[in-house]
């Protein structure tokens, strides 16, 4: 190979890889060290937080600066649940939790929750939200679940989550349901450190599956077409898999599964979600800066791990040093040898094919921003009102009075 043709070579190994980085930035605003970095790295996705926000207008012209700076789509997301995560209450009306659609029981009023969301979302330049939460809530307040959860039973997650899911992506928003295969029995937040769920693999299948399995697969409307793995030990889902599987010398000693979490380890993503649930979408892990996995890896060699394992982004939210540092760890293992450049081209493929579901951007309009934001206080006095009268009008899940298990798939 010519030394052109090998640089170029060379350049399209760091393209690809970057594209599997999911990054977030620092300020309010792209200065010039911002605009080189992206250029840099060009990540697929960049994900932005409260740091980022200050005025509707500002957030507008941050998204605008941040697809100008760089020379392909990109995915711009944002953790905007309602409630405790919430990072447009300083701009923009406060958003319901997902509690609140919960207590409502709702449907109509999920799905327009998710409708008006897409709306505040476009406007202000993003194109992907990392919603619903499609955990089980069970009551812990250890976990850091709490109120973000859309109820406790597989039925009640899957019809509410499912309309809000089918109001966000009817507004070309596409969304990422979290946090697979699950955290309700989780109890410490994975923020902080390593949670253990110990529930078992048919306790898993039967209850905290089935609403990712329902909205990935057998629901009517727009499926669900990107996934979120958490920073959990899932002991006998890999107990389980590894005998399904059978035993092989890639696959820890049972004594080492509970120090895996799930965002690196291939029983769960490549085994479970790839090869037995048969999910193509686009998977991204939880913040490998967290504490579940900075506890006992680097940033960089957990981003590799995680991608071996079988996801297709990894999201890295602060420190721009581990963002190059795992795209470039990510190059190396391609040249030595370790990394599979089939699995970092199927993840391209599968970036590309979502980046087609979202929307164009457009220009933001204040007046239609308030309009949203004076919908949404609507949208909040009729949950008080659904909640007081006890309105309820299932639309998606098990008819009244069933129960919603894995056998019904």
């Amino acid at each position: 190979m010519s030394e052109s043709k090998e640089m170029m070579a060379a350049d399209e190994l760091r393209r690809m890889c970057g594209r599997l980085l999911f990054v977030g930035l620092p300020g309010t605003r792209l200065e010039r060290h911002g605009r080189e970095l992206l250029r840099e790295v060009r990540p697929g996705g960049v994900i932005l937080f409260g740091r980022n926000i200050e005025t509707a207008e500002q957030v507008a012209l941050l998204n605008a600066q941040i697809r100008d700076a760089l020379d392909h789509q990109v995915f711009v997301g944002i953790d905007q649940e309602g409630g405790l995560v919430d990072r447009f209450r300083a701009i923009c009306e406060p958003m319901p939790a997902a509690k609140h659609i919960r207590n409502a029981a709702r449907s109509d009023l999920a799905e327009q929750f998710g409708t008006l969301s897409a709306r505040v979302l476009r406007l202000l330049g993003f194109n992907f939200n990392f919603a619903p939460v499609l955990d089980l809530g069970d009551g812990n307040e250890a976990n850091g679940l709490r109120a973000r959860t859309f109820g406790t039973q597989p039925a009640e997650v899957s019809r509410l989550a499912g309309a809000y899911l089918d109001g966000l992506q009817a507004g070309h928003v596409i969304a990422c349901g979290k946090h697979f295969p699950g955290l309700g029995g989780s109890q410490v937040d994975s923020h902080r450190r390593l949670p253990v769920v110990t529930h078992t693999w048919e306790e898993i299948f039967e209850r905290d599956l089935v609403p990712f399995m329902d909205l990935m697969f057998h629901r009517p409307g727009e499926r669900l077409h990107a996934v979120m793995v958490s920073h959990a030990a899932f002991p006998e889902v890999s107990e389980f898999l590894q005998a399904w599987f059978r035993r092989t010398a890639d696959l820890p000693a049972p004594d080492q599964l509970h120090k895996l979490p799930a965002t690196i380890s291939s029983n769960v993503v490549m085994r479970m979600l790839r090869q037995a649930l048969k999910f193509d979408g686009l998977v991204i892990t939880d913040d490998m800066e967290m504490g579940a996995v900075v506890q006992t890896l680097t940033v960089a060699e957990a981003s590799l791990r995680a991608i071996e394992a079988g996801s297709d982004m990894v999201l890295i939210c602060e420190h721009e040093a581990n963002f190059v540092a795992a795209r470039d760890l990510l190059v190396e293992s391609v040249k030595t040898g370790r990394g599979q450049l089939e699995l970092i081209t199927r993840a391209n493929e599968r970036i590309e094919r979502l980046l087609q579901l979202a929307g164009a951007a457009e220009p933001f309009a204040a007046d239609e921003f308030a309009a949203a934001a004076r919908a949404i206080a609507d949208l909040k006095r009729a949950l008080e009102a659904a909640d007081t009268t006890g309105e309820y009008a299932p639309v998606y899940g098990t008819p009244e009075g069933g129960t919603r298990r894995s056998s019904n798939f």
